[in-house]
C-alpha cells in the first residue's frame, strides 16, 4: 500500500523564488510557489500574509478571503487588534464585493468603540455592490449602518432607492413617507425628491416643489 508523502523541497529557495516572482509581476508562479509551503505549513500566517494580495489580484477571490481571514484573525487572538482592522480593511479594499469583508471591519470598529466608522465602512461597502445582482448585499450593509444608526436620513434614503430598484416600490415608499413625518429642511427635500424618482407623478412633483 503506497503512503501519502509531501513533496520534499528546499522552503528557503522556495519562498526566495516566490518573492522574485512577485517583484517580477509573475503572479501565478508566485501563488504557486508559496502554496507549495503552505502544503508543508498550512497555519502559517506569514505566508497567508504573502498570499493574499497575489490571489485577490489574480481574481481567486475565494481563495484570497482565506488567506486574509487567517491573517486577521491570528492578530486579532494575539489581542492585535488595531492590526487585524487594518487586515481586514486591506480585504475590503483588494476584494470589494465580499461583503463578509466590510461587515467583519464594521464589527471590529464597533468592538474597537468607533460606531461612525463602522457605519462609514457599512455604507462604503454597499456602494461597491453596483451589479444587479449585487443589489440584495448592497440592501444589506445598508440595514446594518441603519442599525448602528437609526434614522440616518441619507442612508434611509439610500435604502428607499435601492429596495425600489430591487422591485420593493411598496417597502422603499413607506420608509420615505415614515421619514417625511419627521423630517424637515434639506432632509425632507431629500426625501420629496426620493419619492419623486421612485413614482413619478403630479402628486410627488408638488410635494417636492413646496419643500424646496
Amino acid at each position: 500500500m503506497a503512503w501519502f508523502r509531501r513533496p520534499r523541497y528546499d522552503r528557503r529557495e522556495t519562498l526566495e523564488a516566490a518573492g522574485r516572482e512577485a517583484v517580477r509581476g509573475r503572479r501565478r508562479r508566485a501563488i504557486a510557489l508559496y502554496r507549495t509551503v503552505l502544503l508543508a505549513e498550512p497555519g502559517n500566517v506569514d505566508i497567508h500574509r504573502q498570499l493574499a494580495p497575489l490571489l485577490a489580484d489574480d481574481g481567486q477571490v475565494f481563495d484570497a478571503w482565506l488567506s486574509f481571514r487567517a491573517v486577521a484573525r491570528a492578530h486579532a487572538r494575539d489581542q492585535e487588534f488595531e492590526k487585524a482592522l487594518a487586515v481586514w480593511r486591506t480585504a475590503a479594499e483588494r476584494l470589494p464585493a465580499k461583503i463578509d469583508a466590510w461587515l467583519a471591519v464594521a464589527r471590529l470598529e464597533c468592538r474597537l468603540g468607533r460606531t461612525s466608522a463602522a457605519v462609514a465602512a457599512l455604507v462604503a461597502g454597499s456602494r461597491h455592490q453596483k451589479r444587479r445582482d449585487q443589489r440584495p448585499a448592497a440592501i444589506h450593509l445598508l440595514r446594518e449602518a441603519l442599525s448602528l444608526a437609526p434614522g440616518d436620513p441619507q442612508r434611509v434614503v439610500e435604502l428607499a432607492l435601492l429596495l425600489a430598484r430591487s422591485g420593493r416600490k411598496a417597502e422603499g415608499t413607506l420608509l420615505l413617507e415614515r421619514l417625511a413625518e419627521r423630517s424637515e429642511g434639506a432632509d425632507r427635500r431629500r426625501v420629496r425628491s426620493a419619492q419623486w424618482r421612485i413614482a413619478p407623478s403630479f402628486s410627488n412633483a408638488w410635494l417636492w416643489l413646496r419643500s424646496a
